[in-house]
């Protein structure tokens, strides 16, 4: 193996990691968004051995070895080809960007099961070279609703389960400035094939153009490409309302699963082979990631789930929604990356014992730098690190004007104010 060309600012892989302030970071792309328990277990490991302990769960589903070496990155590398996580090439490996329901194939509420669509799809891009043109960051969202549904997830390419009487069909939109724009309707078995062509009627548009930044003429001739039956707005289902997400998920048909999340998203190795081995034991095969930063698991009833929440919070899992550090997000700031001096982790921590304090029921993110990694979405409040500083921003993000600014050593005595006044002139 070749030795990776590590790329600095950019969205890591496995065969191109990114450099960071502790090491290269390699990102793992499970297939169709599942890990066999005994892979989740050979990931910690690897995580100890070749990188420094701590891995990330990611926006997209996916988890980031941190702290890894030019040394130990081809080690890695076998641990993941023999666990079927490695591509061929760092080219292919970078459109395989896919999301779907966690709790997909076991969820008797959802619409459809999108796996074989998820796989499918996997496929079609492994053998389609002149889609590597596509821009960095292109995603896909297969969506086959049910419990938890991925209707605030963007993407470039949406697919959604949609069910009309007896009939069940796959919406397919692109991602837009102001949401999805629906174009067609596809059969279930051709909706891998439809976004492949969705995808590359987009390229022929403009190589390097992510959908939101197409004009609305552009849309209309992607739907022309596509030559399908048009979706009108009055097939799409509405969803509503917050569906519960961590701690034990009651399903129908008898049916349990158990969602862990990790504060601010990343788990120690430690913490993972703890969890692997109470997974073991509760006869669990699989577990599923997802956009939440949270590891999903089916159970075999509703006491094992019970003691599997138990257990997983003794290891510092997050398993209640009420939980300040769920509505918080962070990036890895300073000692892990060398655009900030700010431990940004430990400021969020902060932020969230003053908001279980105060009751603040809002969003929060803590940046390190004006990139905004950890969050694209606003939020309700929103530090955003100049120097040794934040720039405060209320309701939007990192890139909107700040109405003041807050020294980091005033955050423990000047916190709760920003907690409790909704005001930006406060």
């Amino acid at each position: 193996m070749s030795t990776p060309s590590p790329v600095k600012g950019w969205c890591p892989g496995a065969r191109r990691p990114m450099q960071s302030g502790d090491g290269l970071i390699v990102r793992v792309r499970p297939h169709a968004g599942s890990l066999p328990v005994a892979s989740l277990g050979a990931l910690a490991e690897a995580a100890s051995r070749f990188g420094n302990g701590q891995i990330d769960l990611t926006r997209r589903a996916n988890l980031q070895i941190r702290g890894v070496t030019e040394k130990t990155v081809e080690p890695l590398w076998e641990t993941l080809a023999a666990l079927d996580l490695l591509d061929d090439s760092a080219e292919s490996e970078a459109i395989r960007n896919i999301a779907i329901n966690p709790l997909a194939g076991i969820d008797p509420t959802e619409i459809a099961d999108v796996r074989p669509i998820a796989l499918a799809l996997e496929a079609e891009l492994a053998s389609s070279p002149d889609l590597q043109a596509l821009p960095g960051k292109f995603a896909f969202v297969i969506d086959g609703g049910g419990l938890l549904p991925l209707t605030e997830l963007s993407a470039d390419i949406h697919l959604e389960a949609r069910r009309d009487g007896y009939d069940i069909f796959i919406a397919v939109g692109v991602g837009t400035a102001s949401g999805v724009a629906w174009l067609v309707t596809a059969a279930i078995f051709e909706a891998a094939d439809v976004a492949i062509r969705a995808a590359r009627a987009m390229l022929a548009l403009g190589a390097g153009v992510r959908s939101h930044a197409l004009p609305s003429t552009a849309v209309a001739a992607i739907r022309d490409a596509l030559d399908l039956p048009e979706l009108y707005a009055t097939t799409i289902e509405t969803r509503s309302g917050q569906r519960p997400r961590r701690g034990l998920l009651t399903l129908q048909d008898g049916r349990y699963a158990v969602g862990l999340g990790a504060a601010l998203g990343r788990v120690e190795s430690g913490t993972l082979v703890a969890l692997t081995e109470a997974l073991t034991q509760f006869g669990v095969s699989d577990v599923r990631l997802s956009p939440w930063r949270t590891i999903y698991a089916e159970v075999g009833s509703r006491g094992d789930g019970e003691a599997l929440v138990e257990t997983t919070r003794a290891h510092g899992l997050i398993v209640d929604d009420a939980d300040p550090l769920v509505r918080i997000d962070a990036c890895s700031g300073a000692g892990c990356c060398n655009a900030t001096v700010l431990p940004t982790r430990d400021h969020a921590r902060l932020l969230a014992a003053l908001a279980a304090r105060t009751g603040f029921p809002g969003t929060l993110h803590v940046s390190g730098c004006s990139k905004g990694c950890a969050r694209s979405a606003p939020a309700d409040l929103v530090l955003v690190g100049a120097g040794d500083s934040y720039r405060v921003v209320r309701n939007g993000t990192v890139r909107d004007a700040s109405f003041r600014e807050l020294a980091a050593s005033e955050i423990a005595t000047k916190g709760i104010e920003l907690l409790t006044q909704t005001s930006t002139h406060a």
